[in-house]
């Protein structure tokens, strides 16, 4: 039986100033990737450079594309569905550049595709969000969504790029395959950064989130504390001890973190408010 091809896409701006994983990220779907297409855009940091750096290193799987930044969140999935059809593998993939693969579920992946049956035309995958720090897990938006879809098959993504929504659902299989998303795990400057620039997106639905100001005036400072933003989530008890294991691409990344001092188990604005 033909082993089926694999296509990764992701798009970046600013993964530098945001502290995005993006590099671990792409690195970590090396292994399992026939080809990469990174859509890079308008970064003001150094983002291509890195890019390119990475890019030297496997010039046989990775392409970096350009496109201009987006004036709206919903616009994402317009660049993200761009960047796909770059992509001529039998399967395509979108890996945000803050979610990272697990090497354990490399024989997952394979098998996964090897065996999906012809009439499946989309696979969907589990999520661990992290917030606030590399221990704890969250209910964030969604734990299963639809990521992984055959060519042409006629899925696309929505909105914001989180899932892919127009397609045939009814040839869908779910697995258990993976995702690790990193985008609520920052130092408390940078989170700031990173939630007000891209809150500012969201303007017409009443953002950004009233809590950032709130954040502010109490700490006198631009600092984002990620458990008293997703407070309600805690108190809902949609928090948990994360009890698996990290990527091992993260490992230099998460031995930083906790060496800067940047664990939150307890929010620095409203003592009392527990994560676990």
């Amino acid at each position: 039986m033909t082993k089926p091809t694999l296509g990764i896409y992701q798009f970046i701006r600013n993964g530098t100033k945001y502290d995005y994983p993006f590099i671990e990220s792409l690195e970590s779907a090396i292994p399992i990737a026939d080809k990469i297409l990174i859509c890079e855009c308008e970064s003001e940091d150094d983002t291509l450079e890195r890019l390119k750096e990475f890019q030297s290193k496997y010039p046989d799987k990775v392409e970096i594309i350009h496109r201009e930044w987006i004036k709206h969140y919903l616009e994402l999935s317009g660049i993200a569905n761009y960047a796909a059809t770059f992509l001529k593998t039998d399967w395509k993939w979108q890996l945000q550049s803050d979610e990272v693969l697990h090497e354990k579920d490399y024989d997952l992946i394979r098998d996964t595709l090897q065996n999906a049956s012809p009439s499946t035309t989309a696979i969907r995958v589990h999520y661990h969000h992290m917030l606030a720090n590399f221990e704890t897990e969250f209910n964030f938006c969604y734990e299963n969504i639809i990521r992984i879809a055959r060519r042409n098959s006629g899925w696309s993504l929505m909105g914001d790029a989180c899932e892919l929504g127009l397609g045939d659902h009814n040839n869908v299989v779910d697995s258990k395959i993976e995702v690790f998303h990193y985008g609520k795990v920052h130092n408390g400057e940078v989170g700031w950064t990173k939630e007000w620039d891209f809150q500012h997106l969201f303007t017409d639905i009443g953002f950004p989130d009233p809590k950032m100001k709130e954040m502010e005036e109490k700490l006198g400072q631009k600092f984002c504390d990620y458990v008293y933003l997703f407070e309600s989530n805690i108190k809902d008890k949609k928090v948990w001890r994360f009890e698996g294991t990290h990527p091992a691409i993260m490992t230099e990344r998460i031995a930083r973190f906790k060496g800067g001092g940047w664990e939150q188990f307890e929010s620095r604005i409203k003592e009392g408010l527990k994560l676990l």
